[in-house]
């Protein structure tokens, strides 16, 4: 019963999606989803990370589902210490039928599952993780795809989420990206996006979510000042249309693991 509501509401979401974008674009489009794991310690976060290594990226490869995995870190984030035990999990789905099927699928994948067991056969009173938020995002229409960036083993992910008071904030936010031409001003100041996403379900609705990735911190930092002091940028930045469209920005830096894909 469950699975056919979600179904419904989704397959309900496409057919509006379908409605508002062109042929093309849609097809180019892919579904993100963005888990966020809080783990008790940084050595379960790390022990989970290893396991999301070995075990899921591996599964959901084999269901053509890309995958990217990050650890945070108070080093990362100004002290902040709450993220020393979060771990992030991005998933990139070429449909949403893939996104509905991908949990029944690992539950079926009988290599998954035992190269799992450490996850699954944790007590209950004792989990690699005490909490998973998850957000589903649909990629834009001027930046459908999610690319790997950075080459660099060490380099740094930047996840960004810009929250709006109201959906109407929001498109306008979304518009300021693609018709304004935020996007090419990030990509021009050395900042070619992982992705941006629009919110379709989560915590933090209404948003828009993207990603960077910088091969050291030194290059972040440099690139994030070309943007800032940029005549386009100050231009954009005091188009009236456009004020106020994000009341609050979650920003978190964090480091892949491994195997991550992006």
């Amino acid at each position: 019963m469950k699975y056919n509501i979600i179904k419904r509401c989704l397959d309900f979401a496409a057919v509006v999606v379908a409605f508002f974008l062109p042929a093309t674009a849609l097809s180019e489009q892919v579904v993100v989803e963005l888990r966020t794991y809080t783990c008790g310690t940084e050595a379960k976060r790390d022990t989970l990370m290893g396991l999301f290594d070995r075990a899921l990226i591996p599964a959901l490869n084999r269901q053509q589902i890309r995958a990217g995995v990050y650890a945070s870190s108070a080093e990362l984030n100004q002290g902040e210490q709450k993220y020393d035990t979060m771990l992030y999990t991005l998933l990139v789905h070429e449909s949403f039928d893939s996104f509905l099927n991908a949990e029944n699928k690992l539950l079926a994948d009988q290599e998954y599952m035992q190269s799992s067991r450490e996850v699954f056969e944790a007590p209950m009173d004792d989990p690699l993780y005490t909490e998973c938020r998850s957000s589903l995002l649909y990629t834009f229409k001027t930046c459908p795809e999610v690319v790997k960036v950075a080459q660099s083993p060490d380099r740094i992910i930047q996840l960004r989420i810009y929250n709006s008071y109201t959906i109407e904030r929001n498109a306008k936010k979304i518009e300021m990206f693609e018709g304004g031409g935020e996007i090419e001003l990030f990509r021009n100041s050395g900042m070619p996006p992982i992705f941006f996403g629009h919110g379709l379900a989560g915590d933090q609705l209404a948003n828009l979510t993207y990603m960077l990735s910088f091969d050291t911190m030194d290059q972040k930092k440099q690139a994030w000042k070309t943007f800032v002091d940029s005549a386009g940028w100050k231009k954009l930045k005091a188009d009236p249309q456009y004020k106020d469209t994000a009341n609050k920005i979650t920003n978190v830096l964090m480091r892949p693991s491994k195997n991550s894909q992006f």
